[in-house]
């Protein structure tokens, strides 16, 4: 037995991999070398305190990332979608963007949308998932040096099919799992604001008073997020000190 168990060791090793993100300092866990597979992680996801019906994406995609960061010891990333006025299925016509946590697991990365009842029962591939919501795998990854694309971001409307970069249906970026929404994420890769003044968002960590926003949002419904229900419980969830 304790040859076959230090030959799983090696096992595991051997094929775990975290992954570095493009254009970040970031590296994303590999699940698999904490013994852990992103199955059994999808299916335990928070759906309680969480409501994923009656939340905004980027609100219980931050929740989610915290709780894998601060339960697991994972260091996560998103995928931000950007959509063109093509959708897919999963999608309202309103939206001009969804996001969702991200795993690695032995160096490959899934996206972990746990919002959708049975409609996304398990972990996907980048490629299913942007299908699934876009109704397209034309779609561009987003590069940091590609200015006129990320400052598309701050407009907070659907991007153009066409741009000086071609011709797609959608657009994406993965991100580590502390950037919470689009904003934050282009302030953070241009070094300014929407209106060009300069302005650091740097990341490493989840910011404690955006993730106190955010389980304001993600944990109750809109009325009670009006009435300010939760306040106490998501200043405790966020480590804010209560006054």
């Amino acid at each position: 037995m304790k040859f076959a168990f230090v030959f799983l060791l090696v096992s595991i090793s051997a094929f775990a991999a975290d992954v570095k993100l493009k254009d970040y300092n970031w590296n994303v866990t590999d699940i698999a070398r904490k013994g852990l597979n992103k199955e059994v992680l999808f299916s335990r996801m928070d759906r309680d305190f969480v409501k994923p019906s009656k939340s905004i994406c980027s609100n219980r995609a931050l929740m989610w990332a915290n709780n894998f960061k601060n339960e697991l010891g994972l260091d996560t990333a998103k995928i931000f979608l950007f959509y063109t006025k093509k959708k897919g299925d999963m999608s309202l016509k309103t939206w001009w963007y969804h996001v969702s946590p991200v795993v690695n697991e032995n160096g490959n990365l899934f996206v972990m949308d746990a919002g959708f009842g049975s409609w996304i029962n398990s972990p996907l591939t980048k490629e299913q998932w942007l299908f699934k919501f876009a109704n397209s795998n034309n779609c561009k990854e987003i590069n940091a040096n590609e200015t006129e694309l990320v400052e598309m971001i701050f407009n907070g409307q659907v991007f153009p099919h066409q741009t000086s970069y071609g011709y797609y249906d959608c657009y994406y970026k993965i991100v580590p799992h502390t950037i919470w929404t689009p904003e934050v994420l282009a302030t953070n890769l241009l070094g300014r604001d929407s209106d060009g003044r300069p302005a650091r968002m740097e990341r490493d960590e989840i910011n404690s008073n955006e993730l106190y926003q955010a389980c304001l949002e993600a944990t109750t419904t809109s009325i009670g997020y009006a009435m300010g229900t939760n306040k106490k419980e998501c200043k405790r969830y966020a480590g804010i000190a209560d006054d």
